[in-house]
């Protein structure tokens, strides 16, 4: 997998003061002096931005995966106007390395990077509006960021996040986190807000949820994968890191980066809670998750021997 954070490599994006006054009134002016040039979508707003588009264009651009087969199981594809948690896969009771952090964290930074992709396409669709590029909000305590290192600026590059149009928020306390987290939701201009947290109680859980409802900023908030999973979220994201795929030109070397992915929750459908892991490839040039190969062949035999996925299989894999 990708590093996207490296403990010596620092993104050119400011980092702001700790203290929780000092961090919210910061915060607060900034995103004040970004929402100076971008259109305001409204308070009221709770509808994907793809709403206002023609019928045959919806589902072109609506916030996916970019998987039909994981994206099928997300009626209305991936909320805007909500909380979304991604937890890692724990291989120890009570415990987390920091590659199954890392597992979560990357999921969601490529989500992120079908998100702005997802502004882009609006952008695109509709011709009256001005092309403005999106920014994305990255919230943690300082304890996390010394613990796995600061954001890599050449990493989300080369991801397809702009290290210029990120801002970093790093607070003193937990607490302070959720609460920046939920300042910046309330913004009008940025594309989505990741928040990297040890938990969110019920509460501030809810709190976020509002939040993002307001404005239709979406928050993917990435737990520590063994905590309590967070209440009042759309989808929650179980992550488990698994071997890369191939690498033709070169044996040695990792191939694209694939994770196994289980939808534990999905308020819209709760059905697809049920549904067994998928292993997801993600593609770098296309910028979108595909079926990892063996499972694509795997699919597609047990489909022509009786037209139904046998699950103890996939999960075996």
């Amino acid at each position: 997998m990708r590093f996207l954070l490296d403990p010596r490599v620092s993104t050119s994006a400011p980092v702001l003061p700790t203290g929780k006054d000092a961090v919210i009134e910061n915060l607060r002016s900034r995103i004040l002096h970004i929402e100076r040039h971008a259109p305001r979508r409204g308070a009221a707003v709770s509808a994907p931005e793809s709403a206002s588009l023609p019928r045959a264009g919806r589902r072109r651009v609506s916030w996916e995966l970019g998987c039909p087969a994981c994206d099928d199981l997300l009626p209305r594809g991936l909320e805007t106007n909500s909380l979304h948690e991604i937890k890692g896969q724990s291989f120890a009771v009570r415990g987390a390395s920091a590659a199954d952090w890392m597992a979560g964290i990357g999921f969601a930074a490529r989500l992120a990077v079908r998100r702005i992709d997802t502004f882009a396409a609006v952008q695109g669709a509709n011709a009256s509006a001005s092309l403005v590029r999106p920014w994305v909000l990255w919230c943690w305590p300082r304890q996390l960021a010394g613990e796995f290192g600061s954001p890599s600026a050449a990493g989300l590059a080369s991801l397809g996040l702009d290290p210029s149009r990120l801002l970093i928020v790093e607070t003193a306390r937990a607490g302070d986190a959720l609460n920046a987290i939920e300042e910046s939701l309330r913004a009008q201009s940025l594309a989505v807000v990741i928040g990297v947290v040890e938990e969110a109680e019920l509460t501030p859980a809810r709190r976020l949820s509002l939040a993002a409802g307001e404005t239709a900023t979406p928050c993917l908030l990435v737990t520590h994968p063994a905590s309590e999973p967070a209440g009042a979220t759309a989808t929650r994201w179980r992550v488990k890191r698994i071997a890369s795929a191939a690498q033709s030109f070169e044996p040695r070397a990792p191939g694209a980066p694939r994770f196994s992915i289980a939808l534990e929750r999905c308020r819209a459908r709760p059905e697809s809670a049920a549904r067994p892991p998928m292993f997801l490839e993600w593609n770098d040039e296309t910028r979108r998750f595909d079926l990892a190969s063996v499972m694509a062949d795997l699919s597609a035999q047990t489909r022509g021997a009786g037209g139904r996925t046998d699950r103890a299989a996939v999960r075996a894999y």
